[in-house]
């Protein structure tokens, strides 16, 4: 039994240095970071700094995503506008061969801006209806598909 209590004091005696060693630590820390030594705990003052590492990750991560967001919008945004030059193209040469754009437009485009302007969502559907009867029977050839012509 003797060797227990003397294994158990030399064990506490270190514990008592190492816990006298982390608060002498602690008040230096303090006053280093110019808070009162008395008065702050060790869980409140290491509460502040795991708070704004928190922050600081959350603010990290939404940086992270509104670039991908930008760098998204961006991409969408060139994408768009080559499409918009390739369409633009296509209906130079369109109408370089002779057919008006107008006539070839047909009830896909027709559908399109009413789409984009509003119209489909509308009450008065029979409205739309009726303007894609009346420029159907206006144009000869209201399909999209694109002549072929037989190669030898």
């Amino acid at each position: 039994m003797s060797d227990f209590i003397t294994v158990a004091s030399f064990s506490f005696s270190e514990l008592e240095d190492l816990l006298r060693e982390a608060r002498d630590k602690f008040t230096k820390t303090i006053k280093h970071f110019g808070e009162s030594e008395g008065k702050m705990q060790p869980d409140e003052f290491f509460g502040i700094f795991d708070t704004f590492l928190q922050s600081f990750s959350e603010a990290k991560q939404d940086l992270e995503n509104m670039r991908k967001k930008k760098e998204e919008e961006e991409r969408r945004a060139r994408m768009e506008a080559m499409l918009k030059d390739q369409r633009e193209r296509e209906r130079r040469l369109r109408g370089s061969q002779g057919g008006s754009v107008s006539e070839e437009g047909g009830e896909f485009d027709d559908l399109v801006s009413a789409l984009r302007s509003g119209e489909v969502f509308d009450k008065d559907i029979s409205k739309l209806k009726r303007n894609r009867k009346r420029s159907g029977n206006q144009s000869l050839d209201t399909s999209r598909e694109r002549a072929v012509t037989k190669l030898k």
